[in-house]
């Protein structure tokens, strides 16, 4: 059976747990520790009775077995004795001890809680557990209880708790054991109390497929019936609903639910008489009341449905889950985007499933949703008149929506969240005194939305003071703000009382250095105890009208953010600056800009620069920091509006026109004496542009180029600021020019010094194999053709290599004097080695030489068949071809010539008369006669005789 009718785990179990992920990982990182930390260590699992501890801890026994751990697993009762079965552990192997809860125990624990300690067996149980598992942990201290400590090495103790055991009694009583920061707890391990519709699907799918036989899972591969028959996906909608209706929607509950139906359906039953021996009970045919007590779309039409439309929303695009959300918002339902696990069932609404690995939901609407790319069609759902009749109620009155938002508003923070959602915010949250704050970059500016709730004075005192700070600094949280709306309320204080207090931060200056008040950039709404209530009834009436979808205006509020922001950026763009685009480099382009400020001009896009920069000038006394003036310039103006122009930029200009002087990292106001040293460094820097010099390493020596720049004179005399900046501008100019002709030449010299790199190491591999080349190359003034005569002279060089490569064993062979390697090595200290005629003598020479020795190869070839011939026909005759011959031939009586020419032709050689003739200058019937001797000593056959 698949299905325990008492949501029990299994005797043999089969099945795997669906759901465990997270929690079966923490219990790894447990073991890993303790396997290989050579350690004990004590974890807990907590979840609530009927939540699948004891299925947790079959797959932490399954996992620890695979880890090669010996396992102990008890239930902790109270009668517990569990010590005996661990006497027997070995030293160096892992053990796993598994405790798990007694439903005794969480019974005790639930009913009583602290009461129970009233129960003397129940103490004595809990101090007998907790003496047990320290003396594992601690074996060394509990030497009279396991004896020898060093067998207990890589213990890990899981025990499974209750809530109400583990958080009311245990942490409470034995806090030195149970109680993760002064106990011995080394890891908590909650387990997730959520158990969403498609978890549900997958753990029936899961467990069916565990019980099933090999023909039904053949049959399933093959599509001939669905992995959850015999449910339907319907029955366990219902199923789902039912469980959810009575506040069941737990693993065991729903097992047992599922369990009764599975049963049911053997006996021939089906899904509405287990409806109706629960109490759903209405007037219904059963298909119509499995239909509408299921509440999710069919396929086919009734005369009780009506049409919706159907979508497969995939959880992973949250952009069309956002819609999906809002269209359930319209209708008294929402749905939780930020994890899956709050993705599950709404009866005619929607339903998850996992399909593929892929989590998707299913939503069923009335109008089409504008993510038409994931409608799978229409179906039906049943009648909303037929669905009262099962407990469905139509969508919250908006009676019930005012009542519920009444009290959801009741808690200022919901308040206050609720007016930020309403105004449309979407930035960083940031936690400030009394609430929050929101930054965002809005089109460039720097937005702040402060939320804060007071009901006391010195939170009042706290909240001035952090605005203060706030808008003296300029800045929220450490990020730079260039408007700010402060949004207070209070259940408390009035209106007035806070408006009292607030309003002087208004007159002060905004940022402490601009020249006007705080109230140009700041906009406060305050709602004290006097308008609090106003404030929610504005916020109700605008969430009802966009439920019921009427035409309605936004807020008050929303329209004092809308114009206090408007005011604010009419001030922001007077602090803007801009740099038109050009194609000369920025540095000229701002030399230009400084001349045309000191001569009184108004430069486009530089109408706000001299007051940012009398503001800036007032940020400092005599000195300041380059980096710490650029970070200034951030936090005092928005530069993100700027347009081709930064905060260096501006620290540039300064420097331009005088105002500033570096020195070192640090930057000055105007100083005569540093001017002059400034200027002067600048006089240096163009004269150390007066001359080019590279230098290359090369395999034949350092190259090194030179050319002189010609540099123009630069006044160095000054009066005052104006003439010092006039001739820093000029002098910086020049030091442009002087910078782009160095640039210049230095790429011209790079080129030149890297073609004659080449060269030299071309040249160089050439000189590595024939040195005595090197006295007809002039390195320091070599060129392409030099280059170029080599390589060819080297190539021919080669070709004389090749054709005595192919010679040089012949020429051995042969005796010949010929030596060309002595003959290359004269040719060569040569300017001009002649080597075309020196290759054309060698091709001769190779060709008489492969002549002769071809010859000479050939006759000692048949001077070898000819011993080997007359070795054959007449015994040992030595090895001296000519003194055998004159032997035999005597011995005969035949000519020496002829029998030579026999014998040379070797064995089963055919013998031509004339031929033999001619060769040896006999006549022929003396060669027949000769031939007929030699036949009658069995030398010649008469069948080889032509």
């Amino acid at each position: 059976m698949p299905f325990s009718p008492s949501g029990v785990t299994h005797l043999v179990r089969l099945h795997r747990s669906v759901g465990f992920e997270k929690e079966l990982q923490e219990v790894a990182d447990v073991l890993k520790v303790v396997k290989e930390g050579n350690i004990n260590v004590l974890a807990v699992i907590i979840a609530p009775y009927g939540w699948g501890k004891s299925e947790l801890l079959d797959e932490v026994e399954k996992l620890a077995a695979e880890e090669g751990f010996a396992i102990v697993r008890f239930a902790l009762s109270l009668d517990s004795e569990f010590l005996t079965q661990t006497i027997a552990k070995e030293k160096n192997k892992p053990m796993l001890v598994l405790i798990d809860e007694a439903d005794e125990i969480s019974r005790i624990a639930a009913v009583h809680k602290l009461g129970a300690l009233s129960d003397e067996k129940f103490v004595k149980m809990i101090q007998k557990v907790a003496t047990y598992i320290r003396a594992l942990l601690e074996p060394r201290s509990y030497r009279h209880m396991l004896g020898d400590p060093e067998r207990f090495n890589k213990i890990a103790i899981i025990i499974a708790l209750t809530p109400q055991l583990y958080y009311t009694i245990l942490k409470n009583v034995i806090p030195d054991v149970f109680d993760i920061t002064s106990g011995r707890v080394y890891k908590e391990i909650v387990l997730d109390t959520r158990y969403p519709f498609w978890q549900f699907v997958e753990t029936v799918k899961q467990r069916l497929s565990a019980y099933s036989s090999q023909e039904r899972l053949r049959k399933i591969e093959k599509g001939d019936i669905d992995p959850l028959s015999p449910f339907t996906l319907h029955e366990l909608a219902a199923l789902y609903h039912l469980a959810k209706r009575k506040g069941e929607v737990t693993p065991r509950s729903l097992m047992k639910l599922t369990a009764r139906l599975f049963q049911l359906k053997k006996e021939g039953g089906r899904l509405a008489y287990l409806l109706r021996e629960e109490g759903i009970n209405p007037d219904l045919d059963d298909e119509v009341l499995e239909l509408a007590f299921a509440g999710i779309s069919f396929e086919k039409k009734t005369p009780i449905s009506k049409e919706v439309y159907v979508y497969r929303v995939p959880y992973e695009d949250k952009e069309a889950l956002v819609t999906v959300r809002e269209y359930l918002l319209t209708r008294g339902k929402d749905i939780d985007l930020k994890d899956p696990k709050n993705v599950s069932y709404e009866p005619y609404f929607y339903y998850s499933l996992i399909e593929h690995g892929k989590l998707y939901i299913y939503v069923f609407t009335e109008d089409s949703l504008d993510i038409s790319k994931y409608l799978i069609g229409k179906k039906y759902l049943v009648l909303d008149d037929i669905a009262k009749l099962v407990g469905i109620d139509e969508v919250q009155s908006v009676a019930t929506l005012t009542r519920e938002l009444s009290q959801k508003l009741e808690n200022y923070m919901s308040l206050l969240e609720e007016v930020e959602h309403i105004i449309g915010i979407d930035g960083i949250r940031l936690r400030i005194c009394c609430g929050y704050a929101i930054w965002q970059n809005n089109m460039g500016i720097r937005e702040s939305y402060i939320f804060i709730h007071v009901d006391r004075e010195d939170e009042l005192k706290k909240v001035i003071g952090d605005l203060t700070n706030i808008i003296a600094q300029g800045a929220v949280g450490g990020y730079v703000i260039d408007y700010m709306n402060i949004f207070i309320t209070s259940r408390v204080l009035l209106s007035e009382t806070i408006q009292a207090a607030v309003m002087p931060l208004m007159s002060a200056y905004w940022k402490r250095y601009y020249p006007e008040p705080a109230a140009n950039y700041v906009t406060i709404q305050i709602y004290g105890a006097d308008r609090i209530e106003k404030l929610k009834h504005e916020v109700i009436k605008f969430e009802i009208n966009k439920l019921l979808r009427r035409s309605s205006k936004f807020p008050e509020f929303v329209d004092v953010i809308r114009l206090g922001r408007e005011k604010a950026r009419e001030n922001i763009i007077r602090y803007t600056l801009a740099l038109r685009k050009s194609k000369e480099k920025k540095q000229s382009a701002l030399i230009k800009v400084a001349e045309a400020l000191d001569e009184g001009q108004e430069v486009e896009g530089f109408k706000s620069y001299r007051l940012i920069e009398e503001i800036l000038l007032n940020t400092f006394e005599e000195s300041i920091h380059e980096k710490e003036l650029r970070s200034i310039i951030v936090a005092l103006f928005p530069t993100n509006l700027w347009r081709e122009i930064r905060e260096d930029d501006v620290i540039e200009l300064m420097k331009l026109r005088g105002v500033l002087i570096p020195n070192g990292d640090y930057l000055y106001k105007f100083n005569e004496e540093l001017a002059r040293r400034y200027l002067g460094n600048i006089l240096d820097q163009i004269k150390s542009f007066s001359e080019v010099v590279i230098e290359k390493q090369t395999p034949l020596g350092t190259i090194r180029l030179s050319k002189k720049i010609d540099v123009t004179e630069v006044r160095a005399s000054f009066e005052d600021r104006k003439t010092y900046a006039k001739a820093l501008r000029e002098a910086l100019q020049k030091l442009i020019e002087a910078k782009e002709r160095y640039e210049e030449i230095r790429r011209e010299l790079e080129r030149e010094a890297e073609e004659r790199a080449k060269l030299l190491r071309r040249i160089s591999t050439i000189l590595e194999r024939y040195p005595q080349r090197s006295k007809f190359i002039d390195v320091v003034k070599i060129r392409p053709q030099d280059v170029e005569r080599e390589e060819t002279l080297v190539q021919k060089v080669e070709e004389v290599l090749k054709i005595w490569g192919e010679i040089k064993h012949m020429a051995k062979y042969i005796r010949s004097k010929i030596d060309v390697e002595r003959d290359l090595e004269i040719l060569l200290e040569l300017p001009e080695p002649w080597l075309d005629d020196y290759i054309s003598t060698l091709r001769l020479y190779a060709f008489e030489i492969s002549k002769r020795y071809e010859k000479i190869i050939q006759l000692e070839r048949e001077r070898k068949t000819a011993l080997e011939w007359l070795k054959a026909k007449f015994g040992d005759v030595g090895d001296d071809l000519e003194k055998a011959i004159v032997t035999i031939a005597s011995k005969l009586g035949i000519n020496a010539r002829l029998l030579e020419a026999v014998a040379r032709r070797g064995k089963g050689a055919v013998l031509d008369v004339e031929e033999l003739a001619k060769e040896v200058g006999l006549e022929k019937p003396s060669v027949e006669e000769y031939l007929e001797r030699l036949h009658k000593v069995g030398a010649v056959e008469k069948k080889y005789v032509a």
